[in-house]
Order: structure tokens, then C-alpha cells, then sequence
């Protein structure tokens, strides 16, 4: 089966290759690149940094940036197709940022300039909510574009006034998913597939595109739950703001009522047209006898987002040092109970998860262990918030993970999970063990289940290419599954043993974590997903609210309102990931902008070919990836 793997895993790498190219000229230029910038920030030793002075009073919020779960990790992407820098921003950037600003007294209030972002609800949620706890700070927000997207005019519409521009448009149409089916092209190739599911796992439905030419009515039933739980949070969000019945917001998407700036105006979704400079006077009217200075929200959380690094002039400094190797050895103890400087330990567990160290982009099962057991012998943790957003992925890794999770509360330390976007399948596992789990009314949870794929390619390459096969065995079974040719019956009961065996204990352990028996598990599971409302009501999560809340709660439940928190995994060094942006994985994602693809195209590619390289057989996984368009 290697053999046959490493053939797969060696055409998906080729394409990526191929996609790739172009961007090997980037070391000829990266040690003169990063001597330079060395340079530069050495220089600010005797130069002021020029962070945000305090002199702006309203903030304009556009969120063109990509938008990741954890701001630090991964800079910022290079886009080859312009060779700039393409800006990335943390959910946990933009919401300090907006708590800051809403206590800063010079700012006073919001223009949002959000055209369009690209984001999952539940993240949208977060922002939402955001600039709302700063609205109810006794600031205003007002809301300005040329047009908006549906996810755009979500945010947009929270904001105390709503403007459009006279020519410009909007969109509310509803939600919708769309999936491609593999039979028809995988019987032209002479491809087949071998597949395992958990027992009655109707649910997981995954490997559906590789066996059906359309969704089972199972999937359709899952589907369409969840994206109306969707579209009940966005209308009614909307409907709330804006003081309008949700029956004329699902009135506007069912008849397309909104075609011009004047119809939007007519249904109550915005207060009026205004060009750009009628709107800077309605924005200088807000600001009493003050001059309207405005500054970025980029700009404005420099320091939550220039590497994740706090940028003043102390931090900057002690920087500098470890740049320019000017400072002593650290004498740090190796104590592996050595406190980490705060009371909660939120630990970030964000991708797909694999075996392994893992990347910025997944959740390897060795970082993610080793944070959590950090966090389990700190002297001075008491509890642990563990930030999920992971469709789930490896079932052993999975276990590796809750199996930390487990010994963090036999420590007698408490354990709270936030879920963010997702916390599916092989994410509800580790996450099935706490103590308390939030999630946001759209997290998709749930999938508790198991599937396995292993795609045979002889029948390809006997029909395509004149290749045959023949073997010599000491045993009937050895060497299968092998990826040329189909498991018999015999071999496909044996593996399902196996992938009966992990759902079991998947089951049980959440089972055990949530206090349920079997038969109740079994009802909610089946590899079904479901939305974080839908997962309160059938008992997977205890409380609607996000990092925030569960954070709050977490310092009521120690008793110490004031806990300071410290964040793990520790963020690696920014010119580390500098280099590897330019010259490694992230460089490569840039590399299909070029074709006209988006990065996630590319990681979903690069998730595939993990898998074929990775030994996992077994996948504790979310049975789809929805992309939401904006």
C-alpha cells in the first residue's frame, strides 16, 4: 500500500509543485531580505517607533484583512501576484481591539466600511457582537459602502445608521449548499473506492461524493437544519437591529426585493443613500465642534496585530536583543512546573488534526498534548480554556488529545472548551471531556462518528496506462489494504471491526463527558452535525456564548475575577515564520491567486495529500467543508 500511497500522494504533491514553481526565486532574495529587516528594527534602538499616537477620533473598519482564529501565528501571507504583503488579522485582534476603543476617550465612535468579508458565521457572530458591546459603550457606530455583501450587510446592519451609496447595491438572497459528485469521473478513470463507516453512521456523509450522484436524504435532512439555524440567527440578528419583522427579512431574500439602493431604503434595511463626501459630513456632525480625524482599524491595533507583538518600546527592545544575539542564555528552569504567568491557560486548538507536531494551519496532536500538559503542571494554572476550531481529522490523534484533557482534571484543574466555527467529529472528541462547553448559536458541533476511504487505482492504471500487477504473499492478507485493487469481503469486515471499535469508544468517552448513557449518545449521534443551538437543546454543549464568556465563567468558577491568562501554544518566533511564509506552505497558497484560486482551495489540496502520506486510516473528520461565498 505504500507503494500505491506514495504514487497518490507524489501526484497531489506534483500539482502543488507545479502550482509552485514560480516561487523558488524567493531564497536568492531571503537572507538579504531578512538581514535587512534585522537592520531596520536594530535601527529602532535609536529611532521612536511610530505606533498610533491617540490623535484620530473615529475609527473606520473595512476587515479586508483574512480573518484567522488566533492573530500571531501566521503574520501576514505574501502575494506573489503583486508582491505585497497580504494583510492577516486575529478574531482575537479585532475583538481587543474593539474592547480597547470603546474605553479610549479620543475615540469616539465607528465608521464601518464593510463591503464584504469573508468569514463562517459564528466568527461574523463574534465581530458582530463586538462592535455591538461597543456601541453599547455610549459610543455610535455608523455604516457606509458603495455595496455589500450579504455577510457585509450582517455586520453593517448592527450598526446604529446604515448608508449605501446612490448607485451602489446590496444582498440578502438566503443561504444555500452545493456539492460535486465523483461516480460518473471515477468510472471513466477506472477508479474505485473502498469505504468503512462507523455502525448506522447514515450520517457521515463524507464519503458521499465518492458513492452517490446526489445528497442522501439523510444529508439533506442534516444540511438543511443547519443552514436554516444559520439563516434564523442571521434574520433574525438583522430583524432585531434594524426593527423590522424577520417575516419581512426572509420576504426580502424569498422575492429578491432589494435590486436598487432605493428598494433597501423602502424594506427599513438601511436609513438612506449618501455619497462619500455627504458621508464625511454626517460624520463630522457626530463628532459636536471636533474636526473629523479618522485612522484605520489596521493601524489602530498595530499593536495587537505587528506579529502578534506587543509593540512598545520595553517589548521592542527586549526584541531587538534576540535578533541581534546581544542578550544572555535565558536561566529559565526546565522545571516542567514552573508557573506561566497567569491563572487560565487558554489553549488553541485550531485545523484539522493530525499526528504530529502540526503547523499554523492544524492541530498536531504532539503541540496540542504538550500545551495542555504545560498547563496540567504549572504551579499557578488552575484552570485550562481549550479554543476549538477544528473539523476534526486523525481519530488516533484525536484520542492522544482528549487523553491530556483527562489527565488536566484528574489534576483536579479545571476545564472550560469555547467552540468557534467548528468543533466537529474528531473537535467534539477533545472537547467532550470538559467540565462546561461553549459554542455560538452557528458552531457546527456534533459528527460524532467514524469513516475510513481508501481509493484503489490498479483498475486506472491497467485501463489508462497498460500497467499490470501480479504478487507474491506468504499470507492471503498481507499487505492489504494495498490502494491498487479492492479489499474482499473478508478484509472489509475486518476493518470495519476496527472502525466499530473507535466509534464505540468514541461514543463511550463522550458518553462518560457528558454524562449520558449509550442509548442516549447513539440518538444524537450517527455522525449527524449540528448547529451550536441545536447542540444545547440536545444537551453536547451546556451555554450559548463565546471565548469571552467562557473566559468569564471560568474566572467566576475559580473565584478570581481579575485572573491574568496566558495563551499556549507559545507563538513562534515572527522571523522563523517570516522565512517559512516566504519560502515554505504559505508561499505556495499565494501561488494559486495566481490561477484565480482562494487559499483555503489550496489547503484543502494540502489536507488531502496529508492523508495520503499519514498513516491514519481511521478519520474522526467533519463529512463536508462549507465555504461561505461573500
Amino acid at each position: 500500500m505504500n507503494f500505491i500511497k506514495n504514487i497518490a500522494s507524489s501526484t497531489v504533491g506534483s500539482i502543488i509543485g507545479l502550482l509552485v514553481a514560480g516561487t523558488i526565486l524567493i531564497f536568492i532574495f531571503v537572507g538579504a531580505l531578512v538581514g535587512g529587516i534585522v537592520g531596520a528594527i536594530t535601527e529602532l534602538e535609536e529611532a521612536e517607533t511610530e505606533v498610533y499616537s491617540g490623535d484620530a477620533n473615529v475609527l473606520v473598519m473595512n476587515l479586508d484583512a483574512n480573518i484567522v482564529e488566533r492573530g500571531g501565528v501566521e503574520p501576514f501571507a505574501l502575494d506573489f501576484a503583486s508582491l505585497t504583503p497580504s494583510p492577516q488579522m486575529g478574531l482575537d485582534q479585532i475583538l481587543d481591539g474593539l474592547n480597547r476603543a470603546a474605553e479610549d476617550d479620543k475615540i469616539k465612535g465607528i465608521y464601518l466600511n464593510i463591503s464584504g468579508v469573508a468569514a463562517a458565521p459564528s466568527t461574523l457572530e463574534d465581530i458582530r457582537d463586538g462592535i455591538d458591546a461597543f456601541r453599547e459603550s455610549g459610543k455610535w457606530v455608523v455604516a457606509w459602502s458603495e455595496t455589500m455583501s450579504q455577510g457585509g450587510y450582517y455586520l453593517n446592519s448592527v450598526a446604529d445608521e446604515v448608508y449605501l451609496h446612490p448607485a451602489g447595491g446590496m444582498s440578502l438572497l438566503g443561504l444555500r449548499s452545493q456539492s460535486m459528485f465523483y461516480p460518473g469521473l471515477m468510472e471513466k478513470l477506472g477508479v474505485d473506492v473502498t469505504v468503512l463507516r462507523g455502525p448506522n453512521n447514515k450520517y457521515k456523509s463524507a464519503v458521499e461524493p465518492l458513492l452517490r450522484r446526489n445528497f442522501s436524504e439523510a444529508n439533506k435532512e442534516q444540511l438543511g437544519a443547519l443552514l436554516g439555524e444559520f439563516w434564523t440567527t442571521i434574520s433574525s440578528d438583522i430583524a432585531e437591529s434594524r426593527n423590522i419583522p424577520v417575516a419581512q427579512v426572509d420576504a426580502v431574500a424569498d422575492n429578491i426585493l432589494v435590486r436598487l439602493p432605493a428598494d433597501a431604503v423602502n424594506q427599513g434595511l438601511i436609513d438612506g443613500m449618501l455619497y462619500q463626501d455627504e458621508l464625511d459630513d454626517l460624520l463630522e456632525s457626530r463628532l459636536d465642534s471636533l474636526e473629523l480625524e479618522t485612522i484605520s482599524f489596521s493601524e489602530y491595533t498595530l499593536p495587537e496585530t505587528m506579529f502578534g507583538l506587543d509593540m512598545s518600546e520595553e517589548s521592542m527592545t527586549e526584541l531587538i536583543v534576540t535578533l541581534t544575539d546581544e542578550g544572555e542564555d535565558s536561566d529559565a528552569s526546565d522545571d516542567e512546573s514552573s508557573p506561566l504567568g497567569g491563572e487560565i491557560a487558554v489553549v488553541y486548538a485550531v485545523g484539522a488534526i493530525e499526528s504530529g507536531e502540526g503547523d499554523a494551519t492544524t492541530i498536531g496532536s504532539v503541540t496540542t498534548a504538550e500545551a495542555l500538559r504545560k498547563a496540567r503542571l504549572a504551579s499557578d494554572v488552575k484552570a485550562v480554556v481549550l479554543r476549538v476550531n477544528s473539523p476534526g481529522g486523525s481519530a488516533l490523534a484525536s484520542d492522544v488529545i482528549w487523553r491530556e484533557t483527562m489527565l488536566l482534571k484528574e489534576a483536579g484543574k479545571t476545564l472550560v472548551v469555547s467552540m468557534g466555527d467548528l468543533a466537529a467529529s474528531g473537535g467534539y472528541y477533545i472537547s467532550c471531556a470538559a467540565d462546561r462547553i461553549f459554542a455560538n448559536p452557528t458552531t457546527i458541533t456534533g459528527s460524532i462518528g467514524v469513516f475510513g476511504v481508501i481509493t484503489n487505482v490498479g483498475g486506472m492504471y491497467e485501463k489508462h496506462l497498460g500497467v499490470a500487477f501480479d504478487e507474491i504473499a506468504t499470507h492471503s492478507h498481507a499487505g492489504k489494504p494495498d490502494g491498487v485493487f479492492s479489499m474482499s469481503e473478508f478484509e472489509i469486515e475486518a476493518y470495519n471491526e476496527t472502525i466499530s471499535d473507535i466509534y464505540y469508544s468514541f461514543t463511550s468517552k463522550v458518553a462518560e463527558g457528558r454524562g449520558m448513557n449509550a442509548e442516549q449518545v447513539e440518538e444524537v449521534a450517527r455522525g449527524r452535525v449540528w448547529s451550536g443551538n441545536d447542540a444545547l437543546d440536545i444537551g453536547l454543549v451546556d451555554e450559548i456564548g463565546n471565548l469571552e464568556t467562557a473566559l468569564n465563567y471560568t474566572k467566576t468558577l475559580i473565584e478570581s475575577p481579575d485572573a491574568e491568562t496566558v495563551f499556549l501554544p507559545e507563538i513562534g518566533d515572527p522571523f522563523e515564520m517570516l522565512i517559512e511564509d516566504l519560502t515554505g506552505v504559505k508561499s505556495s497558497f499565494d501561488a494559486l491567486a495566481l490561477l484565480g484560486e482562494d487559499n483555503s482551495t489550496f489547503l484543502e489540496i494540502l489536507s488531502v495529500k496529508r492523508m495520503l502520506e499519514s498513516n491514519d486510516i481511521y478519520q474522526t473528520r467533519l463529512p463536508f467543508m462549507l465555504h461561505f461565498n461573500d
